[in-house]
C-alpha cells in the first residue's frame, strides 16, 4: 500500500471536514475520484486515529461539552499548512523543545474544540485559563495560526483597554504570527493605528488572504469593527469564519450592568452575531468569567470548553513566590516552601509613598524616599549590575514602582525617585565610601537568601561594583499611565535599564522585561485586580536569585491566599474533567476571604452560595495566635476540660493506644465535642475550621444519626525531649515540635501542616495493617468506614518553640504551650452533607474603580480617531 497515497487521502479528508463535510461525505468524494477502497479505509482509519489523539489529549486539562466532543473534527496540522509551521520555526529559536511541544499540544487541543470553519453556524464559547506572565500570547498566536491554516479567515484579537498593551500585542503578532508570511495576511490594524478600516469589507472578507485585527476594548473601535463586518453582507460573512480571541477577557468584556462596561459586552456580542464566529477568552484571572450567567442567550459564558494551560519549568507564580495553604480536599497535597524574595514595607512607610484618600488630597501630598523604597531602588541597580557581571549586557532590566492609581501621584513620586537616582549616581562615581559600604552591605545580606539555579553563578562584590557605574548612567525613570507622553517601550536593539512608575497601565498584560525589583503598595482588594498587578510573575532564567519584591504584610498574605484560590480552581477543572461534566455543570467554587472580594461586585451578581463539605475530610488547624498567651491558655484549658469531663461520662473508656501508648478516649458523646468546639478558639483567618460551621455540621449529622460518638486521641511525642505539660486526668503529656513558615505574619503563625495522613489511624493503628507502607488518607478513611470506626478528634500538644534550620521555616516562638486540633470525619450520613459557605459582608471594602480613567482614555482615543484604511495589503 502506498504511504503517499494514504497521506494524500488523509489530507483531503481533513480539508473536506474542515470545510463542513462529514467524514463519510469526504470519503465518498474520494471514492468518486477513483481512490481504491483499501486506500480509503486506511485513510479513514488514520484520520480517526489523529482526531482521537487530539480530542483525547489530557495535556492540558480541559472541561469540554459533550456535544463538542461528539463533533470532533480536527486532526492537527496538515503537511500543506504554512502559517503554523512558520510560527513554530520562529518560536523554536527562543523556546526549549519541551516548552514548544507543550504549546503545540495545547493549541491543537483548543483548535480541536472549535467548530469546523465550514460548519454553519459557528457559535463557540470557550475559555483558556493561563497564568500571569506565562505565555498566553504565544498560546493564542499558535491557536490563531492553526485556525487560519484550516480555514478561519479572520482573526480578531481584543487586546485590553490601553494603547500601550494593544500596540505591544500588535508588534508581537506582526513579528511572529505574520513574519515572513505577510503575503498571506491583510492587516486591519498596525502598531500605530487601532481599527479604522474603511475599505471594501466584501472584497476583503471574500479574498484568499487571512485578515488580522488587534483592537482595544473601546466602544468607538468596536462599533467601527462591527459596522465594517456588517457592511460586507451575509454572503461574505458566511465565507469568512471569524475567530475572536479575547485577551485579558475578565477585563471590560463582562456585562456588569454599568453603562460603560455593558456597552463593551454588547458590542462584542453583536460582532459574535456573525453567522460564523467563535469566541475564545484568554485570562489568568478567570474569577469573573466563571461567574457569568450561563443562561444568557449568546452570552460569553464558556459553555463549550474550559482549558487550563500548564506552565513551563522555571515559572515564578504566586505559589512559588508566596507559598499557599494545603488544599483541604486534595489527597496528600504537597507544597514546596516559597523562595525568600519578599521584603516588608513597614506600615509607617505607606503614607509617605502612597497619597491619602479623598478627592484632591494628592495635591497636598509630598512623597519621600523611605528606607524601604531606598532599599528597593538600590537593589534594582545592584541586581542589574549582577546580571551584567554574568554577561547579560544586552538584556532589558526593569523595576516596578506601583503605589497608587492616580497619575498625579505618579508624577510626584517620579520627581523624588529621579532625584535620588541622580544623587546615587554622583555618589558612586565619586567613590563615596559611606554609600558604597551601604550598597555592599545590602548585596551581602541578600546573596544567599535564594537558592541559585545551575545557570546562576555566584557573584563577588568586586564584580558587581565594577558594573554599577555604567548601570546608573544608563538608567531611566519614567511614568507610564494613560496621561504620560513617555511610555514604556522596549527596543530589540537597545537594552533598557528602567524604573517604571505607574498604575493600571502597568498592571494588565503589559510585560516588564527583566523585572528584578518591585515596590508594590496598593489598596486593591479584588482577587483579579490584585493578581494582575503581580507583574513579577513569569520566567526569570539566569537571574531568578536576584528577583526581590517589597510589599506590606497584608499584601503578602493576600497573595498567599490567592495562590491557594488559584490552585483550587485548577484542581476543580481537573476534577470535573475526570467526572465528564460539562462547563454548564461546572459551577466552580471560588473560596472567599474576609478581607477581599473575588471581583467587581457587579460581575458577581449572578454568583450563588456554594457549600462547604466536611464529609470524609481531614480538617486540620494550621493557624495560631502564637504570641497571644490568653488565647493559647483558653484553648489548652478547653482541651483539658474535654478530657476531664468526658473521662467521667458513662460509656467512655480511658486508656492508651495499643502498641503506641498515646492517651485515648473512646465512646465520647457528641455533646462533649460540641462543648469543646464552643469553648475552643480557631484563628479568625481560618477558612474551614470555624466554630459556627462545625456546630452546624454536627447538628445536621446528629439529626441523621451520624457523629454521635467519637474517639479522642492525644498525639503526644514518644519521649519528653521537648518538655511536658499537664492535660487533665492523663497527667503530664509529652509535647511535640512544630515550626512556622518564615513568611508568617505576627498574630498568624502558619505551620502549613499539623497532621499527616497516617494520623487518621492514630486511635486504631491496626487499620494500617495490609494497607502497604505509605497508605493515603483516602485509603485509611475507606478502611475506617469499612470497619464502621467512629469519627476521630486528635489533640496535638505543641511545644512553644523548637529550633529549625530548614529553608523557609522559623521557630514557632509561642507565648506558651499550644494545642492544635484535627478532625477526621467519616462520610456524611445526611444527604449532601454540606454547609452553606457564606461570604463576608464586603460592602465596606474599598475596591478600586477604574471606570473614570477608562472613560477618559476612551474619549481621548475617539478624539484622535484614525480614518485611514488598513495598515497592510493582501
Amino acid at each position: 500500500m502506498s504511504t503517499d497515497a494514504v497521506t494524500f487521502a488523509v489530507t483531503n479528508i481533513k480539508n473536506n471536514v474542515a470545510g463542513g463535510a462529514t467524514l463519510e461525505g469526504a470519503v465518498r468524494n474520494l471514492a468518486q475520484l477513483g481512490v481504491p477502497p483499501h486506500i480509503l479505509e486506511a485513510a479513514r482509519h488514520q484520520y480517526l486515529v489523529e482526531v482521537n489523539a487530539v480530542i483525547e489529549l489530557k495535556d492540558p486539562g480541559a472541561l469540554v461539552d459533550q456535544e463538542v466532543l461528539n463533533g470532533k473534527w480536527y486532526a492537527g496540522p496538515n503537511p500543506d499548512h504554512v502559517l503554523w509551521p512558520a510560527l513554530k520555526d520562529k518560536l523554536a529559536h527562543g523556546l526549549p523543545p519541551e516548552a514548544l511541544g507543550e504549546i503545540d499540544r495545547s493549541s491543537t487541543r483548543v483548535v480541536g474544540l472549535l467548530r469546523p470553519p465550514g460548519a454553519t453556524p459557528i457559535r463557540t464559547r470557550g475559555l483558556v485559563l493561563g497564568h500571569v506572565q506565562s505565555g498566553k500570547t504565544t498560546s493564542f498566536m499558535s491557536v490563531a495560526a492553526k485556525a487560519a491554516d484550516v480555514g478561519y479567515r479572520m482573526v480578531i484579537v481584543l487586546s485590553g483597554i490601553t494603547d500601550n498593551l494593544r500596540s505591544q500585542t500588535q508588534a508581537r503578532l506582526e513579528a511572529q504570527l505574520v513574519g515572513e508570511q505577510a503575503a498571506n495576511w491583510y492587516l486591519l490594524t498596525s502598531k500605530e493605528a487601532d481599527f479604522a478600516e474603511t475599505g471594501n469589507a466584501t472584497a476583503l472578507m471574500q479574498g484568499n488572504h487571512r485578515l488580522l485585527a488587534v483592537v482595544k476594548k473601546n466602544p468607538h473601535r468596536l462599533r467601527r469593527l462591527r459596522d465594517w463586518i456588517r457592511s460586507a453582507g451575509e454572503a461574505a460573512q458566511l465565507s469568512c469564519p471569524i475567530l475572536i480571541i479575547d485577551d485579558e477577557a475578565d477585563q471590560a468584556s463582562i456585562d456588569v450592568g454599568k453603562k460603560r462596561m455593558s456597552v463593551i459586552n454588547k458590542l462584542i456580542r453583536e460582532i459574535l452575531e456573525n453567522p460564523k464566529a467563535a469566541y475564545v477568552a484568554y485570562t489568568a484571572t478567570p474569577f469573573a468569567n466563571l461567574l457569568i450567567d450561563p443562561s444568557t442567550p449568546e452570552g460569553l459564558y464558556p459553555r463549550d470548553f474550559i482549558v487550563s494551560l500548564k506552565t513551563g519549568d522555571g515559572y515564578y507564580g504566586a505559589e512559588r513566590l508566596f507559598g499557599r495553604d494545603l488544599l483541604e480536599h486534595v489527597e496528600d497535597d504537597a507544597v514546596a516552601e516559597p523562595d525568600d524574595v519578599i521584603r516588608m514595607v513597614p506600615d509607617a512607610d505607606v503614607p509617605t509613598v502612597q497619597p491619602p484618600k479623598g478627592k484632591g488630597a494628592v495635591f497636598s501630598w509630598t512623597p519621600e524616599m523611605t528606607p524601604s523604597l531606598v532599599d528597593a531602588v538600590n537593589w534594582f541597580f545592584l541586581a542589574t549590575a549582577g546580571r551584567r557581571a554574568r554577561g547579560d549586557h544586552d538584556a532589558h532590566s526593569s523595576m516596578l514602582v506601583h503605589t497608587s492609581m492616580l497619575s498625579e501621584a505618579h508624577a510626584r513620586l517620579h520627581d523624588v525617585v529621579s532625584r535620588y537616582c541622580v544623587e546615587l549616581e554622583r555618589a558612586v562615581a565619586s567613590g563615596d565610601a559611606g554609600v558604597l559600604a551601604n550598597l555592599e552591605a545590602l548585596w551581602n545580606s541578600e546573596q544567599d537568601r535564594v537558592v541559585r539555579q545551575p545557570d546562576e553563578e555566584e557573584l563577588s562584590w568586586d564584580r558587581v561594583v565594577g558594573e554599577l557605574g555604567p548601570v546608573l548612567s544608563d538608567a531611566q525613570v519614567i511614568v507610564d499611565n494613560y496621561r504620560s507622553d513617555a511610555r514604556l517601550i522596549y527596543k530589540e536593539d537597545e537594552p533598557s535599564t528602567v524604573i517604571a512608575i505607574g498604575g493600571n497601565t502597568l498592571s494588565r498584560g503589559l510585560t516588564l522585561e527583566g523585572l528584578v525589583s518591585s515596590y508594590f503598595v496598593r489598596a486593591a482588594s479584588a482577587y483579579d485586580t490584585l493578581l494582575q498587578m503581580g507583574r513579577w510573575f513569569g520566567y526569570r532564567r539566569g537571574y531568578s536569585d536576584l528577583v526581590r519584591i517589597w510589599m506590606t504584610d497584608e499584601l503578602r498574605d493576600w497573595f498567599q491566599t490567592l495562590a491557594t484560590v488559584e490552585a483550587e480552581i485548577r484542581h476543580e477543572i481537573d476534577r470535573y474533567e475526570l467526572e465528564a461534566l460539562r462547563p454548564t455543570q461546572l459551577a466552580i467554587k471560588i473560596r472567599t476571604d474576609p478581607a477581599m472580594t473575588i471581583t467587581n461586585a457587579a460581575k458577581m451578581r449572578n454568583a450563588v452560595h456554594a457549600q462547604l463539605n466536611y464529609s470524609g475530610k481531614r480538617e486540620q488547624m494550621i493557624l495560631f495566635r502564637s504570641n497571644d498567651r490568653e488565647w493559647l491558655k483558653r484553648n489548652w484549658d478547653a482541651g483539658e476540660r474535654l478530657i476531664t469531663n468526658a473521662a467521667s461520662d458513662p460509656g467512655v473508656s480511658m486508656g492508651r493506644v495499643r502498641g503506641v501508648g498515646r492517651p485515648l478516649l473512646t465512646g465520647v458523646p457528641v455533646s462533649r465535642i460540641r462543648e469543646f468546639v464552643e469553648a475552643f478558639s480557631f484563628h479568625e483567618d481560618s477558612q474551614r475550621l470555624q466554630t459556627s460551621l462545625l456546630l452546624k455540621y454536627l447538628e445536621q449529622e446528629n439529626a441523621n444519626g451520624g457523629l454521635l460518638h467519637w474517639n479522642v486521641v492525644v498525639m503526644e511525642n514518644q519521649k519528653p525531649a521537648l518538655g511536658q505539660e499537664s492535660l487533665g486526668p492523663f497527667g503530664k503529656v509529652n509535647l511535640i515540635g512544630r515550626t512556622k513558615m518564615s513568611t508568617s505574619r505576627p498574630g498568624a503563625a502558619n505551620i502549613k501542616a499539623l497532621s499527616g495522613s497516617l494520623d487518621r489511624a492514630a486511635d486504631l493503628p491496626q487499620i494500617l495493617e495490609g494497607l502497604g507502607e505509605q497508605p493515603s488518607d483516602k485509603e485509611i478513611k475507606n478502611e475506617r468506614d469499612r470497619l464502621d470506626a467512629p469519627p476521630l478528634l486528635a489533640l496535638y500538644p505543641i511545644a512553644p518553640t523548637v529550633p529549625t534550620s530548614a529553608n523557609g521555616r522559623a521557630p514557632l516562638e509561642a507565648a506558651g504551650p499550644v494545642l492544635g486540633v484535627t478532625f477526621f470525619f467519616p462520610n456524611a450520613e445526611a444527604s449532601g452533607g454540606g454547609i452553606d459557605y457564606v461570604a463576608a459582608d464586603l460592602s465596606s471594602i474599598e475596591v478600586e474603580d477604574f471606570s473614570a480613567e477608562i472613560e477618559e482614555a476612551d474619549k481621548l482615543d475617539e478624539e484622535e480617531d484614525v480614518t485611514t484604511s488598513g495598515a497592510g495589503a493582501p
